[in-house]
């Protein structure tokens, strides 16, 4: 017992172990050492066969993008088409129709008149009016007021009935109307504020009755409504809502209203076709 007290004590210990009942011993670096002999070399194995495998991996991966890129159209066809489209091509519309200033300016429900903007040119053209102080810009002056006596003389009389209309007064004619009618039957007629032509000081409503009633299809059968349709592209006017271009213009048809762009557009269109659009002769809906 003394000497396994002592043994057990000591510090030095020989690393010898008992590991039988008859006293046999072993020496653990003996195990230790035979232990790392026997698994070196599967150690070595599982290194050489990892390297082996990634080097394979790395070949089949060049191989693959060599024939990719000798034939680029494989890559197309396994390409999944994205449902956001990317790089599309975009045709804006030309000045001419983005221009404020312009008398070929666009206006329709998708393209819209600054909320703030009054031409700088209005005038008062001095004509048969349904008594209020109706503006327009000075380039549609001079012609408006050659059409009036022009239609009056061809005793079809013209009375006007609406010129420039402001953002705000725009707002109060589309809340009346929605009171009316309800939104969807007042787009028909009526644009929302903002997206007037009136704003621009280039767009004019007739009627033939001096009390500004007969804004209604019935106004092309009169004589004035005639009339209009066969000559104002000679005063530089067109009709802006044709009957059976709903689709196109967005409107219903409008026989009373009509808009300024210039004699020589104005001329041009009816040549085409006397109910050509605004819409069809910019393409504008390309």
């Amino acid at each position: 017992m003394t000497n396994d007290r002592t043994r057990n004590n000591t510090t030095d210990y020989d690393p010898m172990l008992d590991l039988t009942a008859t006293g046999e011993r072993i020496d653990i670096n003996l195990l230790n050492t035979a232990a790392q002999r026997k698994l070196q070399p599967s150690r070595r194995f599982n290194l050489n066969m990892i390297l082996k495998i990634l080097l394979v991996f790395n070949c089949v991966l060049l191989a693959i993008a060599l024939l990719v890129h000798a034939n680029p159209q494989w890559a197309a066809a396994t390409t999944p088409a994205s449902d956001t489209p990317t790089d599309v091509a975009v045709n804006p519309l030309p000045a001419e129709l983005t221009d404020i200033n312009s008398l070929t300016f666009f206006v329709d429900p998708s393209h819209s008149v600054p909320t703030d903007y009054i031409p700088a040119d209005l005038e008062t053209p001095y004509v048969s009016s349904t008594g209020e102080v109706i503006q327009v810009r000075a380039a549609v002056a001079e012609d408006l007021k050659a059409m009036i006596n022009a239609a009056n003389e061809a005793g079809a009389p013209l009375i006007l009935t609406a010129g420039y209309v402001s953002f705000d007064t725009q707002e109060d004619y589309f809340s009346d109307r929605v009171a009316m009618v309800g939104e969807a039957e007042a787009l028909k007629v009526t644009p929302k504020p903002g997206f007037s032509e009136h704003q621009t000081g280039l767009a004019v409503d007739f009627s033939d009755k001096d009390d500004g009633t007969a804004t209604t299809t019935a106004f092309a059968e009169s004589a004035a409504g005639k009339w209009l349709k066969e000559h104002a592209h000679e005063y530089g006017f067109i009709m802006r809502y044709p009957e059976g271009k709903e689709e196109i213009t967005s409107y219903s048809y409008q026989p009373w209203h009509y808009r300024y762009v210039g004699k020589d557009v104005a001329n041009a269109m009816y040549a085409v076709d006397p109910n050509l659009t605004f819409e069809e002769y910019f393409n504008t809906n390309k």
